[in-house]
């Protein structure tokens, strides 16, 4: 497995910026392998949050959730459903076509191996940095997305 971003390879940039990119790459190969790990396919990863945090939801009201397209929602959840994650059924009396997706034991079980995998991402990143550290550094990636935000927003105009 590589250890280093391409990204901050191929361009001239700012040594700040390039330590904030190769932090967020790093955690994610290391989430990555975690879930692969474990199982989670990286499509799956959207769909279970809001399925935990809701007894059932429509197709529909996940493509809204999440923010996926409906045809990928569908593929993730045939295949979730074959995995075991996730059943389909309770069908509404007001519209017998709606099929309520929900979660699993095997797939709730699922999900606490994923919060499991994220907490010990964050303590490995977070290890012997001081709660002053981390508030300045949120601070300044506060400023960055706003930066960005405010670019974008006018961007758009």
């Amino acid at each position: 497995m590589k250890t280093t971003n391409n990204n901050s390879l191929m361009i001239r940039s700012n040594d700040y910026i390039n330590a904030v990119n190769e932090a967020s790459y790093l955690y994610g190969e290391f989430v990555c392998r975690e879930m692969e790990r474990i199982g989670m396919k990286l499509s799956y990863r959207h769909v279970l949050k809001p399925l935990m945090e809701h007894d059932s939801l429509t197709q529909l009201q996940l493509v809204k959730i999440t923010g996926l397209k409906a045809p990928t929602i569908s593929i993730s959840l045939r295949n979730m459903e074959r995995d075991g994650l996730v059943r389909r059924d309770k069908k509404t009396d007001c519209d017998r076509r709606e099929t309520h997706v929900c979660i699993t034991d095997k797939g709730k079980k699922m999900y606490a191996k994923v919060l499991e995998i994220l907490g010990r991402a964050e303590k490995t990143m977070l290890k012997g940095i001081s709660k002053s550290e981390l508030k300045a550094m949120r601070g300044t990636l506060d400023k960055m997305i706003a930066n960005f935000n405010e670019k974008n927003t006018k961007n758009k105009k």
